[in-house]
């Protein structure tokens, strides 16, 4: 049983309505397995010149329409892989790390984890190795495509850090000194200095704080590159990949009632090469595949005011307009939430009756929309390899 599940059972245990999950945490890779956050709003950046001594010097923010993005080669295709207790389980392979695992993300040579005092470590060739501390205990998380790995360390109030697992090659770059104006520092917000990663693809790391996003290649010396927001929406980053922006924006529209207008929020899901040129796509939130072609797109349902919601899940390719529900019999939800090669996605199916509640971790084919049950009733305590799943 994940954290998911359990939460189900303790919201639910004096009925038997299906569960009220909360979706974004099983997506995207940016927050716990239950629980959201929004992980970046988009607002004006002011490019300034600074000098970061930490690792690079970044001369200034370059423009949108300037970047050379360095994003994902050929498609790797992964086992499915999760961790419980100490011992990755990836599949016909098991792993002993000798840390107790919150956090799991896996690349083609090895892993990354994080522990419950939120230490990091990289597992390679079953070595066990810490190579930092997330700055949030409880929200923070890993991010990654293949062996590139990022995260918000709390070294300095806050450090941006990137690893290449493949070459070792690492990168540290102070919160404080990122380019643009400052941002005030709150230890209590995600990073210490308010950043957070919202996603990697290839070696490019898409950063944001409250100065807005940045596409960086901070291994390579890149220079960061400012993404303009689109008028009267702030817009938030689920995913990246190939170059394809996965991104949620809001705005607020008029709305009448009963003779009064009032300002409503409106969020739309939205995907594009960058956060202005972009088109909608169906659900609430969702997952890219690793060639940007396809997404995996969640959506939560209420059938009637007052009654209990459900999750559905739909897949196909973000420049089409045919969405195939992701249904296999016997679920009350079904959420898609990550994708292991091009085509194979995973999802998690719950099902809940009088006191009895599962929760199978299926694979799914993107062409077809058809799962298969890989682990069913999974063990308790199971933590997906998307990089969340802190408590």
């Amino acid at each position: 049983m994940t954290g998911l599940l359990k939460d189900v059972m303790h919201e639910r245990a004096d009925s038997l309505e299906p569960p009220d999950l909360d979706v974004a945490a099983m997506v995207h890779d940016a927050e716990r397995r239950l629980g959201s956050r929004r992980r970046g709003v988009v607002g004006g950046l002011v490019a300034a010149s600074v000098a970061v001594a930490a690792v690079v010097a970044v001369p200034l923010l370059r423009p949108a329409d300037d970047v050379d993005r360095d994003v994902a080669g050929a498609v790797h295709s992964y086992d499915v892989a999760y961790a419980v207790g100490s011992t990755i389980r990836d599949g016909p392979r098991t792993v002993e790390t000798g840390v107790r695992i919150s956090a799991l993300v896996q690349g083609i040579s090895g892993y990354v984890v994080a522990d419950r005092q939120a230490r990091v470590y990289t597992v390679v060739d079953g070595e066990s190795t810490q190579v930092g501390r997330l700055a949030d205990t409880d929200l923070g998380r890993l991010v990654s495509d293949d062996d590139v790995v990022a995260w918000v360390d709390a070294a300095d109030e806050g450090t941006l850090s990137v690893l290449d697992l493949a070459t070792g090659e690492r990168a540290d770059v102070p919160v404080t000194e990122l380019p643009g104006e400052p941002v005030s520092r709150d230890p209590s917000r995600v990073g210490g200095g308010g950043a957070d990663i919202a996603a990697v693809d290839g070696r490019t790391v898409y950063v944001t704080d409250a100065r807005g996003v940045m596409a960086w290649n901070v291994l390579d010396d890149g220079e960061p590159v400012l993404l303009p927001a689109p008028d009267g929406a702030e817009v938030e980053v689920l995913d990246v990949r190939d170059g394809q922006i996965l991104q949620v924006a809001r705005s607020f529209e008029p709305q009448e009632t009963d003779g009064a207008t009032t300002m409503v929020q409106v969020a739309e899901l939205r995907t594009g090469p960058d956060l202005q040129d972009t088109r909608s796509l169906p659900g609430s939130s969702g997952t890219l595949s690793p060639d940007g072609r396809r997404a995996v797109v969640v959506d939560r349902e209420s059938p009637r005011r007052g009654s209990p919601s459900y999750y559905t899940t739909a897949v196909g390719e973000v420049s089409g307009d045919t969405w195939t529900p992701v249904a296999p019999r016997g679920y009350d939800s079904v959420i898609g939430y990550q994708w292991l090669d091009a085509d194979t996605f995973l999802a998690d199916g719950l099902r809940l009756t009088a006191g009895f509640a599962r929760e199978d971790l299926l694979s799914c084919e993107a062409t077809t929309a058809e799962c298969t049950v890989v682990v069913a009733d999974g063990p308790d305590g199971r933590v997906a390899a998307t990089g969340a799943g802190f408590r």
